[in-house]
């Protein structure tokens, strides 16, 4: 139990999945995003970001195109791969078939599909009242994304406690970013996923004031946190944890071009 309760905590002090730039820019707008997880083929990888970046150029004229920012996978087994991402949406959104869509789809499979291997998609939905993120993403370039599974019937007291956790951070003055987004389709049940928005890696350094004093300042002191902590942890199965750096040129649309 200590060992899980310290990887908890180091967790959230590294950056409380998955939240791009464009969406702090529509809070209005819908939580659904689509991921997809690519790997490029062997020795395709500049060849791929490439013709990504010439497609997302063509496509923008079409009115109703999505689009994606994309990330290079930084640490885990994923390293090497690249995550494309969609946020913003309705689920109604991914029912339109647009008269232009074929001819996208050829410019597609004639330009980008021949640079990849695999591809795996997930559709996931931001949790909203957890997440806290910066007025804008400027200079914010690495993105810490860690998954955790919801153990059966625990939901609710998940995220009772998480709400606590969240809503005194906040209170706290705690100077980190984090999003929180449920995964719907495309990965194992009650899957959880962080994200943590953060200036580089000198960014990950522990905060000032930190998780601890904050949560040990609000509960009255150390022993007080680590019961909660326990109690709490005992809700959900740590998975993996990752670092993706945002790509800006593979995510531009080339709408300031003229």
């Amino acid at each position: 139990m200590q060992n899980k309760f310290k990887w908890v905590l180091a967790s959230i002090l590294l950056g409380l999945l998955w939240l791009l730039p464009a969406q702090a820019q529509e809070a209005d707008s819908g939580t659904i995003a689509r991921l997809a997880m690519i790997e490029a083929k062997d020795g395709h990888s500049e060849k791929l970001l490439d013709a990504i970046a010439e497609y997302h150029h063509w496509v923008a004229q079409f009115e109703g195109h999505h689009e994606y920012q994309w990330y290079e996978v930084l640490t885990g087994p994923n390293t090497g791969m690249f995550m494309a991402r969609t946020p913003n949406h309705q689920w109604a959104d991914f029912d339109s078939e647009p008269d232009w869509s074929e001819q996208a789809g050829k410019m597609f499979q004639e330009k980008v599909a021949p640079h990849i291997a695999k591809t795996t998609l997930q559709f996931t939905s931001e949790m909203k009242d957890f997440s806290h993120w910066p007025e804008n993403f400027e200079g914010y370039t690495h993105f810490s994304v860690t998954d955790w599974y919801v153990h059966n019937g625990h939901g609710a007291k998940f995220r009772k406690g998480l709400k606590t956790i969240v809503d005194t951070l906040k209170a706290g003055g705690y100077a980190g970013y984090w999003g929180f987004f449920s995964v719907e389709s495309g990965a194992k049940g009650n899957l959880v996923r962080i994200v943590g928005a953060h200036r580089g890696w000198a960014d990950m350094a522990d905060k000032d004031p930190s998780f601890s004093t904050i949560m040990g300042e609000a509960m009255g002191g150390e022993e007080a946190v680590t019961a909660f902590m326990s109690d709490w942890s005992a809700t959900f199965k740590p998975g993996m944890s990752q670092m993706i750096k945002y790509l800006p040129e593979a995510s531009d649309y080339g709408k300031d071009a003229d």
